[in-house]
């Protein structure tokens, strides 16, 4: 390989590795959430709502942003995008620390909400153009980093909670994005080929039939997320598990997408993705219903890994679907899209299982939860037009 070449690979190499960093810090600093929540109601004895309302409210920030401002990774603005969200994660996490009342974590929580939907497209869309013919591949290891930063976030902050208290644990997570800030704010990353349409909302995406298959595999994968966020701590707290046992629930199910999502990418560069995804959610909402039925943690976080797996397969699938579906010059506004209908999904059961679990118990809301799975993959495979292929991956 001649010198410019390797140059060249070495250059994108470091690329992807930076906006892998970019996607961990901000994984990490939404999901520290997740182990606040038996502490928040401990603090100030917050109800099923309140919690509901923290977890839903990140959510709905991150839908919002990504449909607004995902499309201008399009039009060469998207490592502005990144370092924007990467500060918005910092400032969320210092209101988080510094408040003492819901309405300054509500505040807290919809800023680092925020930070996702600036991140989170931008990076797939920039991590998938570094090589098109390798974009799963890619895709997969954004997944992999993604989840590994989710499974971080309750994981340290089980660990660190104890011994620092809930407001230095945000401060530290702040930290971390001020040095992901750091490391990404002077890199220039080739940006995306913007088209004639890059300007146009992410919404009208959804008039082709492709990308509204793909968004709906999208949304069937990633559905659980908001039940984990508002629930998770709380449903093992009353299995009889610890804030340790929280994060090692975490660590478990996160460990296959770190060593299976790469891998993953790659096996679905030479598939259908739409194929490979749809089959993948059976097992996903299989491991949904099982949670509701077992009643000691232990079993619960070896279930945890068995869906770790099932999830580390599916999610490049489904993404890899919307890179595909994507026309040229408007890659980051279908992953904005993409990530708006999975936020609105996850937003839906942050706000609505909290009281469902305190009124018919988990075994209920974990099949409810696994029937949104089923139903929103048995609709996309419906929607998909007859004899559709995979195309190759646009340039743009």
């Amino acid at each position: 390989m001649s010198g410019p070449a390797n140059a060249a690979t070495a250059r994108g190499r470091t690329d992807l590795v930076l906006l892998l960093a970019s996607s961990y810090a901000t994984a990490a600093s939404n999901s520290l959430v997740f182990a606040s929540m038996s502490e928040l109601q401990d603090r100030h004895g917050y109800g099923d709502a309140a919690l509901g309302l923290i977890a839903g409210t990140g959510f709905a920030a991150g839908l919002v942003v990504q449909l607004l401002f995902a499309p201008l990774a399009d039009r060469g603005h998207g490592r502005g995008l990144v370092r924007a969200g990467l500060a918005l994660a910092v400032l969320g996490s210092i209101v988080f620390a510094a408040g003492d009342s819901l309405a300054a974590y509500v505040l807290g929580r919809a800023i680092v909400g925020a930070s996702i939907g600036c991140v989170f497209p931008a990076v797939r869309a920039l991590a998938a153009h570094l090589d098109a013919e390798r974009s799963a591949e890619r895709l997969g290891a954004v997944a992999g980093i993604e989840i590994a930063g989710f499974v971080s976030g309750p994981l340290l902050g089980s660990l660190l909670i104890g011994p620092l208290g809930l407001d230095a644990t945000f401060l530290a997570f702040a930290g971390l994005g001020v040095v992901a800030l750091a490391a990404v704010g002077p890199r220039q990353f080739p940006e995306l080929d913007a088209a004639s349409d890059s300007s146009r909302a992410a919404l009208g995406l959804l008039r082709l039939p492709e990308i509204r298959v793909a968004v709906l595999l999208v949304l069937a994968a990633t559905f659980p997320t908001g039940m984990f966020d508002a629930l998770w701590d709380r449903f093992i707290a009353d299995l009889g598990g610890s804030n340790a046992m929280t994060g090692l629930t975490f660590l478990v199910y996160g460990v296959p997408f770190v060593l299976l999502a790469p891998l993953a990418g790659r096996l679905v560069d030479r598939r259908d993705p739409v194929r490979v995804g749809a089959l993948l959610l059976l097992p996903v909402a299989a491991c949904t219903v099982g949670y509701g039925l077992l009643g000691d943690p232990w079993h619960v976080l070896a279930l945890g890994g068995v869906e770790g797996v099932a999830q580390s397969l599916a999610t490049p699938a489904v993404y890899a679907a919307v890179a595909a579906a994507a026309p040229a010059g408007r890659a980051s506004a279908a992953q904005g899209l993409a990530g708006s209908v999975s936020v609105f999904g996850s937003m839906v059961a942050a706000f609505g299982t909290p009281a469902i679990y305190g009124a018919a118990g988990a075994a209920a809301t974990f099949i409810l939860v696994a029937g949104g799975i089923l139903v929103a993959g048995a609709v996309a495979l419906a929607m998909r037009p007859r004899g559709a292929r995979r195309r190759a991956f646009p340039a743009g």
